[in-house]
């Protein structure tokens, strides 16, 4: 007989904020430990769309508003559900902050670009 000791599962990142633009695009969240079997859900089938392979789960937001994901070890029944929180809102204005006016072409500047939703 064989032991096999298992974490409980986990997901990463725990909160992230989730713009919506003019292209849509796909975020990754990572499922860390576990079994392996996983039932992936959400609190707002209309917010997004979601697709869970293997460790990763794919989402494509559509609607703005608040997201729970639970993550669910199937093989483990009495584990603690992992949960996620995400933040999906569009992008009312971006900023541009750099420590100089000019940059020469071919040269380098670290420059910081902040990005602003509608709930500023």
């Amino acid at each position: 007989m064989a032991i096999e000791v298992v974490r409980n599962v986990d997901v990463e990142p725990k909160f992230k904020s989730l713009y919506i633009g003019t292209q849509q695009q796909t975020y990754k969240l990572k499922i860390l430990h576990g079994s392996g079997a996983f039932a992936v859900t959400v609190n707002n089938t209309r917010l997004v769309d979601i697709v869970q392979k293997d460790r990763e789960i794919l989402l494509t937001p559509k609607e703005l508003g608040g997201l729970k994901i639970m993550v669910e070890d199937l093989e483990l029944p009495h584990s603690q559900i992992a949960t996620a929180e995400l933040l999906i809102s569009d992008i009312a204005k971006l900023t541009l902050w750099a420590p100089l006016t000019l940059i020469e072409k071919g040269d380098e500047m670290v420059m910081t670009v902040s990005a602003y939703d509608s709930n500023m």
